[in-house]
């Protein structure tokens, strides 16, 4: 940042005078900067303070350097001719400002005061009458919340008017223009149903609105009875620009499937950017603009990180993405230090930066959809190519087959009785293998009895065929006492051989074809009758545990005595139970069985809670 002091001279005596004779100028060199107002000092006091106290300053490139408080300038004004001249004072940067006013002070020392009118272009002017043969003196007065550059210019009428008609003309050009883009990728949206276009479409509407709003068509222009307005679409729109943004991203790298990790953290910022957007509303002017930088500076440099990672790890148009946010982020860095710290004569020329900017970044963008447009018909025409040479050498195959087959097509006959002799051998072989198969399924090969995954089956089909025929099901538990000491003091093989000794009794004891005799798990079985009423379950039971209970068991000439335990549930359509509930009740027989002592039947009772 430069400023410049020149010797000390009064407003009113040595100052190089400004002469009405050009279109317009820039008038920062013949600009007088009080440098210390003091706090009880009126105006007349102020345009009648001693040299000392006005300091010429301004920078380098002729832009004005406003300091946070109130800013006093001065400049002298001579018209030569013998017409009345009316010229226009226009400052540019006024978005950031509270107040700017003129106080016109002729050789009567009759003071006009005037205010600066807020333009479409975000500047303030004022019109200024020259009277032939006269000089007046220009006292300017600026209020800023924050430091900031800004620019004076002086126009003669014809060329305000000119130049305002073609500044509206190119900031109507850059907005239409930007804003036919979003309308053509809504309509291609609607043509196509992308998603990535529409995600454009939001970015380059949410562009135009904020270029609009920088190039002074915001809502304080349309309102101007409410200064709350200034500046305040700026964070929201940066904030909504920023997340289509982010969302294009994702769509276009397909980040939710390939980078879920990178995806979470861009949705974080997705939602720290839309809580920030009902904030903004509460914050000053100042702080809006300075975090709206601030949030689209970080939030393109970790576009810029993010797109060098991708193109790492071999991603598809990472490397272009990087150079379109690198390209925009150099723009932008331009943007903030050239309004913010470095002296480049940025102010007069902001317009037509402005729309250059937002034009080369809408540009790049469509650029990258082009291009992954123009890869998706590449890689579309490669799989139909690939398709058509697969479709070309299965018809090749075909022809080759059939040539064969007219050939040799004795042979094939007797190779097909041949083959069909074999099938028929196969099938054959093959349905004994599935019975075998289905066998070992259903039944347990320790004892031969059905196997637990056969019983939760029958279970089920009993259980709704005796719901349906209104006939009782009743199953009885039977477990082995003291089997564990059996395996402990004569080996797993003497256990063994007393699990087929007392299956073998199970099945000596089911009369009936519809009885079945399962293994459930150890040394655990299960009876399930169907159409047994309960007291034919308490004296099948009872007479196989009589049996058991008779004679030992033979294991190598040792004689091991076996007793069970027995319980019963029978299912009479009661309410409310399931196939589930009836294991359950003969369950806890069992148990109530070996808590009186074992060797014994019990039958459990079903109570209605």
């Amino acid at each position: 940042m430069v400023y410049l002091i020149v010797p000390q001279v009064h407003a009113n005596s040595e100052v190089p005078i400004y002469q009405l004779d050009q279109d317009k100028h820039l008038v920062a060199h013949y600009l007088y900067r009080l440098v210390e107002k003091p706090q009880t000092k009126s105006f007349k006091e102020l345009s009648s303070l001693s040299n000392v106290k006005w300091h010429k300053a301004y920078l380098s490139k002729g832009d004005l350097l406003i300091k946070p408080g109130e800013n006093w300038f001065a400049f002298n004004l001579k018209n030569n001719s013998q017409e009345i001249k009316k010229i226009y004072l226009e400052l540019a940067n006024q978005v950031r400002m509270t107040r700017s006013q003129l106080h016109i002070l002729d050789r009567f020392q009759t003071v006009v005061k005037k205010d600066m009118v807020l333009q479409r272009s975000n500047n303030r002017s004022a019109m200024i009458t020259v009277a032939p043969y006269s000089q007046l003196t220009i006292y300017l007065s600026i209020e800023s919340e924050t430091q900031l550059r800004s620019s004076a210019k002086i126009y003669a009428a014809q060329a305000y008017i000119k130049e305002t008609n073609t500044t509206q003309f190119k900031q109507g050009l850059a907005i239409g223009g930007l804003f036919c883009l979003a309308i053509a990728l809504l309509l291609l949206f609607f043509a196509t149903g992308s998603k990535a276009t529409f995600i454009l479409f939001g970015y380059f509407l949410s562009n135009t609105l904020m270029l609009s709003a920088m190039l002074g068509f915001n809502l304080y222009y349309l309102l101007p009875h409410l200064p709350e307005l200034v500046g305040i679409e700026i964070p929201l729109l940066t904030s909504t620009s920023a997340i289509f943004l982010l969302i294009f991203t994702a769509q276009l790298f397909n980040l939710k499937n390939k980078f879920y990790n990178i995806y979470q953290f861009i949705r974080i910022t997705f939602w720290g950017l839309l809580l920030y957007m009902p904030l903004s509303v509460q914050l000053s002017v100042v702080d809006n603009i300075s975090i709206s930088m601030a949030i689209y500076v970080l939030v393109v440099l970790l576009l810029i990180v993010l797109g060098l990672y991708l193109h790492k790890h071999k991603s598809r148009l990472a490397l272009l993405f990087t150079f379109v946010m690198a390209v925009q982020f150099t723009l932008i860095l331009v943007v903030v230090t050239s309004v913010n710290w470095y002296d480049i004569g940025f102010i007069s020329h902001r317009s037509t930066f402005y729309s250059v900017l937002f034009w080369l970044n809408g540009l790049l963008v469509t650029f990258i959809m082009s291009r992954q447009y123009r890869y998706q018909i590449e890689d579309k025409q490669t799989a139909q190519r690939q398709a058509l040479e697969s479709a070309i050498a299965s018809e090749r195959a075909q022809e080759e087959l059939l040539r064969l087959q007219s050939q040799s097509q004795e042979e094939l006959e007797d190779r097909v009785q041949e083959r069909t002799l074999e099938l028929n051998i196969a099938l054959q072989e093959l349905e004994e293998a599935n019975h075998e198969l289905e066998q070992k399924n259903t039944l347990d090969e320790l004892t031969g009895l059905f196997n637990r995954r056969f019983y939760d089956q029958k279970i089920l089909a009993e259980y709704r065929r005796s719901k349906r025929n209104l006939t009782a099901l009743s199953l009885v538990i039977i477990d082995i006492d003291h089997f564990k000491s059996v395996n402990d003091t004569y080996g797993h093989l003497a256990g063994d051989q007393c699990l087929v000794w007392v299956a073998d009794h199970i099945k000596k004891s089911l009369k009936r074809s519809s009885d079945m005799a399962f293994r459930y798990g150890g040394e655990e079985f299960c009876l399930l009758l169907p159409d047994t009423e309960s007291k034919g379950a308490v004296a099948l039971a009872e007479a196989l545990r009589e049996s058991i209970a008779e004679k030992p068991c033979f294991y190598k000439d040792i004689e091991i005595p076996l007793t069970i335990s027995n319980g019963i549930y029978t299912y009479v359509q009661q309410e409310e139970v399931l196939p589930e509930q009836i294991f359950s009740g003969a369950d806890k027989a069992l148990y109530q069985s070996k808590h009186n002592g074992r060797n014994q039947t019990q039958e459990y009772q079903h109570h209605k809670e």
